[in-house]
């Protein structure tokens, strides 16, 4: 603001009362202007709305009959972000298995945009890793099935957010561990940071299955045995699926008048696709007689 005038001049900036015209910040929004001088005044803009705009504001001098006028021109546009690929598909995927996809992330604006990932429809609860479930091999998952109080956070990103400069990239490691039985079509949604929720998508597929493990002979042949010596003998575990599977023996309970003792230093473990585990079985007959219990 330019005082050409040859005294002083104390000027207002009046607000204006359009949607797009309160975006609009000055600084100083009054004071004095000596005559032949000058006020520098900083204007800060934060839009709330999309397309073209033309605002006019007024600075009210005192004494003065026509206000200074100032108008503003532009266009305010949405962020352009986008992924490299329409759909993620993880294709068929094991029961409590981690599997990894990458994808990209990139912002062909401006500005820098500041982002947050999210699933639609995620647990709360994180998923059960088959590797960990295997460790616990007393845990009643194994012949009841994993129960969840909520639903399971099976997905997760890295990172899940993060600063993309402008023309940059972000690449995105999308992780997911099932632990359902089902067919997976979610979203994978970017929230801006002071911009907007889910202002761009990624389609997320899966099948997830369990492996069915097969025991290479329903029958364990201990031929003679000492009473309460230790025998052992192994048991071989098939898979001949295109995917890993987990396998465990559950343990024994054991009782008095029990007429088999039973353990293995592989309790449980992991047999991979189209191949073949070789579980060592230690077993101690604690009666006289033919036996054959079950396990």
């Amino acid at each position: 603001l330019m005082n050409q005038g040859a005294l002083d001049a104390p000027f207002t900036c009046l607000p204006s009362a359009t949607n797009m015209g309160l975006c609009f910040k000055f600084a100083p929004e009054e004071g004095i202007i000596a005559a032949g001088g000058s006020q520098s005044v900083q204007i800060s803009f934060s839009a709330t709305e999309l397309g073209s705009f033309e605002e006019e504001f007024q600075f009210s001098v005192a004494g003065s009959p026509v206000p200074a006028m100032l108008t503003i021109k532009g266009s305010v546009t949405a962020p352009s972000l986008h992924f490299d690929l329409a759909e993620l598909d993880f294709g068929d995927i094991s029961f409590g298995f981690p599997y990894t996809q990458r994808c990209r992330l990139t912002n062909s604006s401006a500005v820098p945009l500041t982002f947050q990932l999210r699933m639609s429809d995620d647990g709360t609860q994180p998923a059960v890793d088959s590797v960990d479930q295997i460790r616990r091999d007393s845990d009643p998952a194994w012949s009841k099935g994993i129960h969840f109080h909520v639903e399971p956070r099976e997905f997760s990103m890295n990172p899940s957010r993060g600063t993309i400069l402008p023309q940059g990239h972000q690449d995105i490691e999308m992780s997911l561990c099932s632990n359902t039985v089902m067919e997976f079509y979610r979203r994978l949604l970017v929230d801006l940071e002071g911009i907007g929720k889910g202002v761009a998508a990624l389609i997320i597929t899966a099948r997830c299955l369990v492996p069915e493990l097969q025991v290479s002979s329903p029958v364990l042949l201990c031929d003679e045995c000492h009473l309460k010596v230790p025998y052992e003998r192994k048991i071989l575990i098939r898979n001949p699926s295109h995917l890993p599977g987990s396998y465990g023996l559950i343990p024994q309970k054991c009782k008095e008048d029990s007429a088999v003792l039973y353990s293995s230093p592989k309790p449980c473990g992991i047999v991979q696709p189209q191949s073949t585990a070789e579980i060592p079985v230690v077993v101690a007959v604690q009666a006289l007689g033919t036996i054959a219990p079950t396990f």
